[in-house]
């Protein structure tokens, strides 16, 4: 049983949970600040030309300067990570310890940029390169067609791997006043399907699929060339052997 917080314990994640926010005010606000100076810029040298036209080069700016935010907001995350410390230690902890107070600013700066920018692109070489800037560890020609990917730094993703839209893959968990926080590694050649959720400590061999809507809970070991689905997740070509061999 894990031992009752202390009253300074409670407080200081209440005062952690308010920096998070100040803190992300602050690098959404930096990020913005190479748009807006490119806008203003070319506002100012258009200055003489009829509104209209003003209106027009402004409206396809907006465009050009979005990817000049986002470009701003994955590197000012990452530097922010870097420069505060912030990350994910393998184990299990206290909901209260300085090692989930690590945790939560680390995935702070990944819902930052997933919200801001990331989700608008998926499939994009800007989510990759996000990824494995914060410590995942990501394969070639990989299609992850989500935003629900957190723990950056405790995933192994292959070479070929299809990640559905919706998917869920996470390597934390609550446990009973605890955080758990363990590696989940998936093989090369593997696809997931759509809106699937996938628990720490989960493996996928090579080769496998996962059949849309599924859930593999904690610790769930898929072997290679494994066709796996369901809630919780099972492997299905034996679930239709044995329901072959029930009829005969």
């Amino acid at each position: 049983m894990p031992k009752s917080p202390t009253e300074w314990e409670k407080t200081r994640l209440e005062l952690w949970k308010m920096w998070l926010h100040l803190l992300a005010a602050v690098v959404v606000g930096l990020a913005f600040f190479p748009m807006v100076l490119f806008l203003a810029s070319l506002w100012r040298v258009m200055g003489a030309e009829p509104l209209w036209l003003k209106a027009l080069a402004f409206s396809f700016s907006i465009g050009l300067g979005y990817f000049i935010f986002g470009t701003a907001i994955i590197l000012i995350c990452v530097l922010t990570k870097t420069f505060l410390g912030f990350k994910i230690i393998p184990g299990l902890h206290s909901l209260y310890s300085k090692e989930t107070l690590g945790w939560m600013g680390y995935n702070s700066m990944i819902l930052i940029a997933n919200s801001a920018f990331l989700d608008v692109l998926r499939l994009s070489p800007f989510q990759t390169l996000f990824y494995r800037l914060m410590g995942a560890k990501v394969g070639n020609n990989c299609n992850i067609n989500t935003g629900g990917l957190a723990d950056l730094s405790l995933l192994e993703i292959g070479d070929n791997v299809l990640i559905g839209g919706g998917v869920a893959l996470i390597c934390h968990a609550s446990e009973r006043g605890f955080l758990r926080l363990e590696r989940t590694k998936i093989g090369s050649n593997v696809s997931i399907g759509i809106g699937s959720v996938i628990f720490p400590g989960c493996g996928i061999g090579d080769g496998a699929s996962i059949a849309p809507m599924s859930l593999l809970p904690k610790g769930t070991q898929v072997p290679p060339r494994g066709y796996w689905g369901g809630n919780p997740a099972c492997d299905l070509r034996a679930q239709r052997r044995q329901k072959a061999e029930e009829v005969l």
